[in-house]
């Protein structure tokens, strides 16, 4: 199980990383994508895309340790 999750915790964070990266050269470029969700409401930052990729590595280098001991 903790292999399984070490795998899908490791792309998680690679696509989060390669998704941050593409909205972030957006914003320096002063693309402005169009809004998901309610009118007026919050814009997806990259910044979220980072702290996710951050969790999901984190949680990948949390199952391979599992998995080393076992």
């Amino acid at each position: 199980m903790e292999k399984q999750l070490f795998a899908i915790a490791y792309w998680l964070g690679l696509i989060c990383i390669v998704l941050a990266l593409i909205f972030r050269m957006f914003a320096v470029l002063n693309i402005t994508l169009p809004r998901m969700g309610p009118p007026g409401g919050n814009a997806i930052s990259y910044w979220s895309f980072f702290h996710g990729a951050a969790l999901f590595f984190l949680l990948a280098i949390a199952s391979w340790c599992r998995t080393a001991k076992s």
